[in-house]
């Protein structure tokens, strides 16, 4: 999610929408989905301080919990033109983040797309397990590809991603959610970690390998990039 955000042409400035939050549209995407080329969206909100994020304007959620009065923000039915406006072109719609299980209109998004006759690729660090299992149980809501960041172990979280412990073991359980969806209806799945030198994240690589090995996966290990020493992003 290093990619410069940007507006689809003909976007607007105003305010958002009531259907998921949009803050940023890649147009055209190599990295997002492996193999596929892809169109983009950042959601706006994260609940998550993970210490190497690089996009920390997509953190703040609104105004009462809400996501409305972000300057720039789209609406999505603005990605869904997009989409339209490029059919054959693309292969798929990716939902990054920000945290998408944490902002409202995700699944809408998700079925909307479906329904136009594109197949959505979610990232998400799982953060909250029922509304992933709520997605999951419906083809139509159901992302065809997840990426699901494995940011450490449950006890390292907290230091890691800035959550509470309960949060952290609920993460791993969107883990074996996740999992147990992809063997059973053949979504895809893709399990990463974001380490840096001497973090406890990379002193716990061998135990993440061996979970993720454990649900059927291969884990990706991804270098953090602009860091310092503590993994803090800087630029």
């Amino acid at each position: 999610m290093s990619a410069q955000l940007i507006n689809p042409p003909g976007a607007s400035a105003g305010p958002a929408s009531s259907s998921l939050p949009i803050a940023g549209v890649i147009p055209f995407s190599t990295c997002d989905w492996p193999g596929k080329l892809t169109i983009t969206a950042f959601v706006q909100g994260c609940p998550l301080r993970c210490r190497y994020c690089h996009n920390p304007a997509l953190q703040p959620l609104g105004d009462r919990g809400g996501y409305h009065g972000f300057e720039g923000v789209q609406s999505f039915e603005e990605v869904l033109d997009l989409l339209d406006a490029r059919r054959g072109l693309i292969d798929a719609l990716v939902v990054s983040g920000g945290e998408p299980l944490a902002v409202p209109g995700l699944a809408d998004a998700i079925r909307r797309t479906h329904a136009a006759g594109f197949p959505v690729g979610l990232h998400t660090s799982g953060y909250s397990p029922a509304r992933l299992r709520r997605l999951l149980a419906d083809s139509d809501t159901r992302p065809d590809w997840i990426g699901l960041d494995v940011k450490g172990l449950p006890g390292d979280l907290p230091a890691v991603a800035g959550v509470t412990s309960a949060v952290a073991h609920r993460m791993w359980q969107s883990l074996d959610i996740a999992a147990d969806t992809a063997h059973s209806s053949g979504m895809g799945l893709q399990l990463r970690t974001t380490s840096w030198p001497g973090s406890v994240v990379e002193s716990h690589l061998p135990e993440l390998k061996a979970a993720a090995r454990a649900r059927g996966c291969e884990l990706v290990v991804q270098s953090a990039r602009g860091c310092d020493a503590e993994g803090y992003y800087r630029g």
